[in-house]
């Protein structure tokens, strides 16, 4: 038996919970690129009636996260397969980038529902993604100001680090 492939179809602005777009996952030995976000009840309810139209009984992907977030993933082969090593993404003005969605970044995910008749599960196909709003955390270290050492009170001359002024012999001593 075939499967059966569903029309195509945008979820709305979504919560990435986990991301790998950068280069395809290879750890099961199928190299695939996916996205996973929050499984609200309105994607819950938008997927459930693509998969009862499809005559499917289950859908593939779905889970909860150790804090209890219900998530779906979705996955592509096709890009890995292509040899392609990032997941090509868009921003909001639907524009190409080089950008990647990561944890609490919203996006927009087009998917493909496809009914496998083997088991009659439904899986969501990943299409594209639209990044829609970048997290603030975004390349940030995640840590705050406080007092102490600044960079700016480091020497601007070209002078080595203190420890490369050490005599050799006091250098064996290191632990490094």
């Amino acid at each position: 038996m075939n499967n059966k492939y569903g029309k195509s179809m945008f979820t709305g602005n979504t919560t990435v919970i986990w991301s790998h777009l950068h280069k395809p996952d290879v750890k099961f030995g199928n190299p695939h690129h996916s996205l996973t976000v929050q499984l609200d009840d309105d994607l819950n309810a938008e997927l459930t009636k693509v998969m009862k139209d499809l005559g499917g009984k289950k859908i593939n992907g779905m889970g909860e996260n150790k804090d209890g977030i219900r998530t779906v993933k979705f996955k592509n082969v096709l890009k890995a397969k292509e040899g392609m090593q990032t997941f090509p993404c868009v921003d909001a003005a639907a524009k190409d980038t080089k950008a990647l969605p990561f944890g609490g970044d919203v996006c927009r995910v087009k998917i493909t529902p496809c009914l496998l008749t083997r088991d009659e599960s439904v899986s969501f196909y990943l299409e594209g993604v639209q990044i829609i709003e970048k997290n603030e955390m975004m390349g940030a270290s995640g840590f705050t100001e406080t007092e102490g050492f600044r960079d700016e009170d480091m020497p601007k001359n070209d002078d080595p680090p203190v420890a490369a002024n050490l005599p050799d012999d006091e250098l064996e001593d290191l632990p490094f």
